[in-house]
């Protein structure tokens, strides 16, 4: 008779089981491996409970009607722990992979500045890098109980301060004009908690109980003299300044303010991140209104929404990212 505990194809092995005193449970599944080059330490009741994890998500990037390129990037990503075995002495075949719950969902949208070449380069080296940073860094920190929001919020802003960094040594590596760089906006969901990171002038956008809530600001020269009373919304949308960055990435300047944010997410939330060509083509109360078809999969309400840009003119790349929870 096989042992109620051997693992079968497809199964996952909680985490919390292991042998009588508690160690081992790793080398039990390697024993276990011979046949089975792929086994889950997922606790899959943990998944199953974890709406970061099992959140519908879906992103796009589009050039749009205008430009000749595309300087946008986007990644959506889930993050888990993972060991690849290369060679044992144990019973486990070369190309075992163990993998653990995923810890937490991660979102972002970099749109480039900097003309061909150069613009495009700024936001996949941003992107990368802050990925590298979630990816190594932040699950394990927001696992520990002395965790605080400021250690969190100081981690961050070091991360981007290395990543404007290595956008600088790249573009010299590169010969390419020194004035690249990029917006950044980053959102890293722990559930329930999620975490904002922001530069520029991409958004970040809340859905909750069918009302838009925007969470970030943007950083351009028209929003300051918004915030002076100098300019109204209504003619911050059609002045020139409403493109004029205050704070990217990139660029000359060491002078980097990070807007970070956290907050509590709620079940059926939808958290939308976006470039300015979507939001610069699409008033938000239209953007609002394809959110609300949660009868429809999230991948064609992005490409509903990526469509209506381009409909609208598409003066610009236009990138969406979006998940419901």
């Amino acid at each position: 008779m096989s042992d109620p505990q051997e693992p079968k194809p497809g199964d996952t092995i909680p985490a919390a089981e292991s042998t009588a005193d508690g160690r081992f449970k790793t080398l039990k599944l390697l024993r276990s491996a011979g046949t089975l080059p792929l086994r889950s330490l997922a606790d899959a009741a943990a998944i199953h409970n974890n709406p970061a994890v099992i959140a519908a998500v879906a992103g796009k990037t589009h050039r749009g009607q205008v430009r000749a390129d595309n300087q946008d990037h986007f990644l959506v990503a889930s993050l888990e722990r993972s060991l690849l075995v290369e060679d044992s002495s144990l019973p486990a075949e070369a190309g075992t992979r163990l993998t653990d719950t995923p810890q937490g969902r991660l979102f972002i949208v970099a749109d480039g500045i900097g003309g061909h070449g150069g613009g495009e380069v700024a936001s996949a080296v941003a992107v990368d890098a802050m990925a590298h940073y979630a990816f190594e860094t932040m699950p394990w920190v927001l696992r520990r109980e002395d965790c605080s929001y400021d250690e969190l919020g100081e981690g961050l802003r070091g991360a981007m301060e290395k990543a404007q960094a290595r956008i600088r040594r790249v573009a010299r590596r590169k010969n390419l004009n020194e004035d690249l760089g990029t917006t950044l906006t980053m959102g890293y969901v722990s559930w329930p908690e999620l975490f904002l990171v922001h530069v520029g002038d991409s958004r970040a956008y809340l859905h909750r109980d069918g009302k838009m809530h925007r969470l970030t600001r943007d950083h351009t020269l028209a929003q300051q003299l918004i915030d002076g009373n100098a300019m109204s919304e209504e003619e911050a949308k059609s002045s020139r300044l409403a493109h004029v960055l205050v704070n990217a990435m990139g660029g000359h300047s060491d002078d980097l303010h990070v807007e970070l944010h956290r907050m509590e997410l709620q079940l059926d939330d939808q958290l939308l991140l976006c470039s300015d060509g979507l939001y610069d083509m699409v008033p938000d109360e239209a953007i609002a209104a394809e959110m609300a078809k949660t009868d429809k999969p999230v991948a064609e309400v992005v490409e509903r929404l990526v469509d209506a840009a381009n409909a609208a003119g598409g003066r610009d790349n236009v990138t969406v990212v979006m998940a419901r929870f």
